[in-house]
């Protein structure tokens, strides 16, 4: 079994081959930060010290946000991008080291109702009691979940789907994973429970900009998609947005009447739904990957004035931000976040 050393934290663990390195850092109360997990931040540029070849090779997105940030990848990588291999890794001292005046804030929360949108999603709403939360349209928090024995924390990230404008309530929108200690611990949460959580934190946020906006979303990727949208209703925006949702079935749907609803009252807001796995006697509506709708809908003169926000697995994540940039959508409008 390899082993994985955090030199900085004089602390080794045991991990399985394909565990993926940020559950694996967490998991070991590494002192690595992160934030984006989808290679774009760099907040989680580490040396490594030994076994750089058991990480795997360095990816493009890798090179390029090592560079930006003056690292060398000879000596630095980014483990939220990789996962374990047959060998054994030393890492040494993360690039951006957490400091005292960095730390998350503490929030403490009571769920206030838990309502399922599907078989496998359910929608959480805690309240805060003190102090009002603050966060920006796409932000997360990490909340703190005790162990199967009780004994250790781990911890798990979830965006917030609310708008900031109510600072005493936030919810949040989970699959449950077969196998999956977090989601499965938030589907258990009922009324009345109270939990612990840290921040809000992420770069995954709306830019305030007159530019058009195209959102493309699958799963639960919807989730901070859906605070960026109540957000900008609040705030009565005349910007064009478009959002592409895909899921495999009609059983995955879930926030339809939320989006007739927007759609009805944010002129300037248009969605589309499609399906990559859909039962032909149940949907007419689009079929195939949110990809396609990208490809078709996203013309190549609009991309100077057109900022993306993409939220879901790395595969489409990947694709749809290599479609944008094949139109003339610059890099630095295009903005994403991929821990679903």
């Amino acid at each position: 079994m390899p082993r994985i050393t955090f030199a900085d934290d004089d602390r080794t663990v045991d991990a399985a081959k394909d565990d993926w390195l940020y559950d694996v850092c967490v998991d070991a109360k590494a002192s690595i930060p992160f934030s984006c997990k989808a290679g774009a931040c760099g907040t989680c540029a580490t040396q490594v010290l030994s076994g750089g070849d058991s990480i795997g090779t360095v990816t493009q997105r890798e090179l390029r946000t090592l560079a930006a940030a003056g690292l060398e990848p000879a000596h630095y990588r980014l483990p939220c991008l990789h996962s374990v291999g047959d060998g054994d890794v030393v890492f040494g001292r993360p690039a951006n080291v957490p400091s005292k005046a960095t730390r998350l804030a503490k929030i403490e929360a009571e769920v206030e109702s838990f309502r399922r949108l599907n078989l496998s999603v359910a929608e959480i709403r805690f309240f805060v009691p003190r102090p009002e939360i603050a966060f920006r349209p796409g932000q997360y928090v990490i909340f703190q979940i005790p162990s199967a024995d009780g004994r250790e924390v781990i911890r798990r990230s979830y965006s917030i789907s609310t708008p900031p404008s109510d600072k005493r309530h936030f919810e949040i929108c989970v699959r449950a994973v077969p196998g999956g200690h977090g989601s499965n611990w938030v589907h258990r949460l009922r009324a009345g429970e109270r939990v612990q959580c840290e921040g809000p934190v992420g770069d995954f946020t709306l830019q305030d900009s007159e530019r058009d906006i195209v959102m493309v979303a699958t799963g639960t990727g919807i989730s901070p998609i859906k605070s960026m949208l109540l957000h900008l209703l609040d705030q009565r925006s005349t910007r064009r947005v478009r959002l592409f949702f895909g899921v495999r079935s009609v059983q995955d749907l879930f926030y339809t009447d939320l989006l007739r609803g927007l759609e009805a009252h944010y002129p300037q807001f248009s969605y589309e739904i499609t399906m990559s796995s859909p039962d032909a006697a149940l949907w007419a509506g689009p079929r195939g990957r949110v990809t396609r709708l990208v490809e078709d809908r996203v013309a190549p003169g609009e991309a100077e004035r057109t900022e993306a926000y993409l939220c879901g697995s790395r595969g489409m994540i990947e694709d749809v931000v290599s479609l944008l940039r094949g139109k003339g959508v610059p890099d630095a409008q295009i903005h994403f976040e991929n821990f679903y």
